[in-house]
């Protein structure tokens, strides 16, 4: 199995992204032992940025012809990923549920980056894209159900 720097740069963004998701996931644990925000923002960012380089890296290494599905995927998870990168900006300007939708996208992206290495059928087993969609789905409606608890309790409270 010939592991090319291509597939590299397309491993430290993908292990990157899951870092920076993860990251925010745990943020306020975090918070608490370290108090200090300016601290957490600049690793997520940090860690973020690095994720797009590989991201701009890995893509530039493999740009070929022709498209497949599985390219395509690539090409759409790296649109997710500036997606991601805005909404992360929307949060630094202070946005209301920008951070919800900023974790859900950082997690389809991660699913979508998996999904199109292992269509791509390089490196990655369908049985570890098949797990890695299954978690990131359940945590995307975890966090959903969570986030859809926090609007009805605060749309109760206004009605009282």
């Amino acid at each position: 199995m010939l592991i090319l720097l291509g597939d590299i740069f397309g491993y430290l963004a993908l292990l990157l992204v899951i870092f920076t998701a993860s990251f925010m996931l745990v943020r306020r644990r975090l918070l608490k032992y370290t108090k200090n925000l300016n601290l957490l923002r600049k690793v997520h960012i940090y860690a973020a940025t690095a994720a797009g380089f590989f991201i701009v890296l890995h893509v530039a290494y493999f740009f070929s012809y022709p498209i497949t599905d599985a390219i395509l995927l690539g090409y759409l998870s790296a649109a997710m990923a500036v997606f991601v990168w805005v909404t992360g900006t929307a949060f630094l300007e202070r946005l209301r549920d920008s951070l919800f939708f900023h974790g859900t996208m950082s997690l389809s992206t991660v699913g979508l980056m998996v999904v199109h290495s292992a269509g791509a059928g390089v490196n990655i087993p369908v049985w570890l894209a098949a797990v890695t969609l299954v978690v990131v789905a359940s945590i995307s409606v975890v966090k959903a159900w969570d986030h859809l608890s926090k609007v009805v309790v605060s749309l109760e409270v206004k009605k009282h």
